[in-house]
């Protein structure tokens, strides 16, 4: 009898790359302001990364991280929130978002499905709504693969908190030892997923292979393609 029943994972760099999502946003924003799209992206990655670490440090409240997130970029960018909003709007509305699918994906999240298990998606959220993600996995042609999708703005928490994890686990009555987390950051999945005392699968290209860290069930990958190796692992114990 096995053990693992749900497989949960991250969106951004994990299913679909961030980088590609922003350099369509670059240039629906230079449409608007009239600035070279090259320019616009870096200034969007920098400033992701930026509002990541306040939000890491705790400078969002959870219930209103979208708003709060996109006030905070439009301010880097020197712009008014309406325009970048607007931007993010025109991209998620006339991309390709089967180009952001990164390499692997989608043929690990269907080897997945196909072997019987729950598959949701626990995602934070930053200056656009989760509802932005349903839309462009739903064009993606991933969406099927997923029993639900749970996100931050949605449930008012955000990983690594264990609630976020707990509250998506209660919805098809799992328990965190029966489910396994698969995402990119070490901050936000891996350490959130352990606090939470579920499985654990990070996906870092530096490593070779798959290495298991033996303290906790937590593996690192290299890519999304071993996670079918993580769960055979896994059904072993």
């Amino acid at each position: 009898m096995r053990n693992l029943k749900l497989v949960s994972f991250d969106v951004w760099d994990t299913l679909f790359s961030v980088r590609a999502y922003y350099r369509d946003i670059a240039v629906e924003l230079s449409k608007l302001v009239s600035v070279e799209p090259a320019t616009l992206e870096g200034k969007l990655v920098e400033g992701y990364r930026k509002i990541r670490a306040i939000r890491r440090a705790g400078g969002f409240n959870d219930s209103e991280i979208v708003q709060s997130s996109l006030e905070a970029m439009a301010k880097f960018l020197n712009l008014d929130s309406e325009i970048v909003a607007r931007a993010i709007i025109n991209a998620t509305e006339n991309s390709r978002p089967e180009q952001y699918i990164i390499e692997g994906a989608a043929e690990a999240v269907r080897q997945v499905k196909e072997l019987g298990f729950k598959l949701i998606v626990v995602g934070n959220v930053v200056f656009w709504p989760g509802s932005y993600n349903r839309v462009l996995l739903e064009r993606a042609g991933l969406s099927k693969f997923f029993d639900e999708q749970f996100y931050a703005d949605e449930l008012k928490v955000s990983k690594p908190k264990p609630e976020i994890f707990a509250k998506a686990l209660a919805v098809f009555n799992v328990q965190p030892q029966e489910a396994l987390h698969v995402g990119d950051s070490l901050f936000e999945d891996l350490v959130g997923a352990v606090l939470a005392q579920m499985n654990a699968a990070l996906i870092d290209k530096k490593v070779k292979g798959v290495v298991r860290l033996s303290s906790w069930n937590a593996y690192i990958i290299q890519n999304i393609g071993l996670l079918e190796q993580v769960i055979k692992e896994l059904e072993k114990h």
